[in-house]
């Protein structure tokens, strides 16, 4: 059985969740109305940086999930 961990989180900024192996960043966005998950899975070289030196590994890529949203996976806050 799997459990879904919470490796970091500023809210309503990001999270960070581990499950069987793979980490997920999952950023908040108010707009487009009614609001959205932006999802992406780390791939392994995020992955390693991100387990050596943490949340500034991935301050770009939250950038750009939050100008280019449409260009990932996106889970509806209804």
């Amino acid at each position: 059985m799997s459990t879904k961990k919470e490796l970091g989180k500023k809210d309503w900024y990001y999270y960070v969740y581990e499950e069987n192996n793979i980490i997920t960043l999952s950023v908040p966005i108010p707009k487009p109305a009614p609001g959205f998950d932006v999802i992406y899975i780390l791939n392994e070289s995020e992955k390693e940086k991100y387990l050596e030196i943490g949340i500034k590994a991935l301050e770009e890529r939250i950038d750009d999930m939050n100008v280019s949203f449409y260009d990932y996976q996106m889970i509806s806050w209804r």
